[in-house]
């Protein structure tokens, strides 16, 4: 090396390391678990009342999964990082994602906490959820990148009130992300205490806001998505509030762009259940708008993405594939 002393040969390579590409396009923190998906029109009965169901599926679940899964069917280099527990359910996990494209070597096992289970009891347009949460809360702060940009150029949040561990760690990582040069989305899903606590401080470090309609009005107290939608724009570029068999509509700097839900393909338009679909419509809503394309292209393939996943039980084996 000449008279390259050894600590400047260490400051170089520290910064070959700090710009370094990343190596994935999108990556996301997940919420691991299985969902055991149950399909019929009937609600549970305590007093050891025993009652019929149609059917049941066991599949990958979990809203950043079913995210990332979608993400890699559309051909973005994906990862997710996290934990499962050392068990069946576990491999279960790994071999899903794996098959589904999702690169898994930021996944860690622990091995005296059980992997995460909801229990899902499905209707065609509505579902009931018991979630155990076992692996799906053991992420910490420490178990993200010190640097965001070593390892993607996106990064998307999910289950911000599932995955608890991590909540006081989003504020400063993801305003690392956006120093960085990087994007940023957002989905919170639903906050089971009901107080929506630290959303609104996140929204100024969010490319993409992507609430659903219940979630949006609960955010802001308006029971119009569309208001709701407006009054979140003034804290985000880009919000995009998911209204169901309603369609969707985006928000940007005051205009409003609209789209009804596609179609689901099934013999006679009705979803098989509803599992996943928003999680879905976040992946080719993001796919598009990663790839530069106009608002009404983003709100259509993930509608797209949405519908397909209506078409089969769980959220990901009806999934769309496409690879843009």
């Amino acid at each position: 090396m000449g008279n390259l002393r050894s600590e400047d040969f260490a400051k170089r390579v520290n910064e070959k390391r700090e710009f370094a590409p990343p190596l994935f396009e999108v990556a996301t923190a997940a919420d691991m678990c299985v969902d055991l998906i149950l399909q019929g029109n009937t609600r549970p009965q305590f007093g050891q009342r025993e009652q019929i169901v149609n059917s049941y599926c066991l599949e990958l679940g979990g809203s950043a999964n079913i995210f990332a899964t979608q993400m890699a069917k559309l051909g973005a280099r994906t990862a997710v990082l996290g934990y499962v527990g050392s068990d069946p359910f576990g491999d279960f996990i790994l071999q899903r994602l794996m098959e589904s494209g999702v690169d898994s070597s930021l996944v860690k096992r622990y091995s005296s906490i059980a992997t995460g289970l909801g229990v899902t009891l499905a209707e065609p347009d509505d579902r009931a959820i018991l979630t155990v949460l076992g692996s799906i809360d053991l992420s910490r702060p420490c178990d993200l990148p010190s640097s965001p940009r070593s390892i993607s150029k996106h990064w998307h949040v999910a289950s911000p009130f599932l995955l608890r561990g991590l909540r006081s760690a989003w504020p400063q990582f993801l305003g690392r992300a956006k120093a960085d040069g990087l994007t940023v989305s957002l989905d919170p899903n639903w906050d089971p205490d009901e107080t929506w606590e630290g959303i609104k401080e996140l929204l100024p470090l969010v490319d993409v806001f992507l609430p659903n309609e219940a979630e949006a009005t609960a955010l802001t107290g308006l029971s119009d998505s569309i208001e709701a939608g407006c009054q979140l724009a003034m804290s985000c570029p880009l919000v995009v509030v998911k209204r169901g068999s309603r369609g969707a509509i985006a928000v940007r700097e005051g205009r409003v762009w609209e789209i009804a839900a596609s179609r689901v393909p099934t013999s006679d338009g009705n979803p098989v259940d509803t599992v996943g679909a928003g999680d879905n419509f976040d992946a080719g809503f993001l796919r598009a708008w990663m790839l530069g394309k106009e608002i009404d292209a983003c709100l259509s393939l993930g509608s797209l993405c949405a519908s397909a996943s209506l078409s089969s039980a769980s959220g990901i084996r009806g999934q769309w594939v496409e690879s843009l």
